[in-house]
């Protein structure tokens, strides 16, 4: 009996630390804020910011940010403080400039010798479209098209231009989902 008691008073500070350590636990669950998807956030938003980025030139830019701003579901503002959403718009071009650099050992010599290139190595280009919460810098949303490949720069821009119309397209379809038919 007197054992019983010893381990009864020995277990019993222990179960009660271990219930009141989950008392907290409980009360942060019920005052945390509670989860919102990204799309439902992303289809709340109201005005967006649009960014700019990566090497490419201006055509992905700017036939997205028109399409945005004929769509109306955005309000596009100019500082992304004010903005529900910041919309980057990151391109490639291709044929980017790459650079080089090689160590050997000189036959002659003995002694480690650099050498330096540079050229131009193929890379696909690439036209990617990321909505990000401007609160928590969170992505919401994003989607990536490859122009297709041509020779004649009027064909690379339609190429261009044709991507960054299936990009907006695609995020014009996320939010208000084509009828069915």
């Amino acid at each position: 009996m007197k054992r019983s008691w010893f381990f009864l008073l020995i277990l019993l500070p222990a179960v009660v630390q271990a219930v009141a350590a989950q008392q907290p636990k409980t009360e942060e669950k019920k005052n945390a804020a509670p989860q919102i998807s990204p799309l439902v956030r992303l289809a709340a938003a109201k005005t967006a910011f649009l960014k700019r980025a990566g090497s490419g030139g201006n055509i992905p830019y700017d036939v997205i940010s028109e399409i945005l701003e004929n769509w109306g579901h955005f309000t596009l503002v100019n500082d992304p403080e004010k903005a529900d959403v910041i919309i980057e718009i990151f391109s490639t071009q291709d044929n980017d400039i790459a650079a080089a650099t090689t160590v050997r050992t000189s036959p002659q010599t003995g002694r480690s010798e650099r050498s330096a290139s540079v050229g131009k190595q193929y890379a696909a280009p690439e036209i990617r479209l990321t909505v990000y919460d401007t609160k928590t810098n969170f992505p919401l949303w994003r989607a990536i098209e490859h122009p297709k490949y041509a020779l004649k720069k009027k064909d690379i821009e339609n190429h261009e231009v044709e991507a960054a119309q299936r990009l907006a397209t695609r995020l014009h379809d996320q939010l208000e989902p084509p009828e069915k038919q």
